[in-house]
């Protein structure tokens, strides 16, 4: 999510630092992929970099 948020701020000149999610309630969960689509999600639609290049 760093990385996407840094695209987008990079586009609009706007620097975006990432941090480390230790300590918060759900790090856990996201550091093992768990608020990633599972094996069986259809994903459609552009990719980020595709929607990002679309904006101004």
């Amino acid at each position: 999510m760093a990385e996407a948020a840094a695209l987008l701020g990079a586009r609009r000149g706007v620097r975006v630092v990432g941090v480390d999610g230790f300590g918060t309630p759900d790090a856990e969960i996201a550091a093992v992929g768990g608020f990633l689509p599972g094996p069986h999600a259809e994903l459609a639609g552009p990719t980020f970099q595709e929607w990002l290049d679309t904006q101004s």
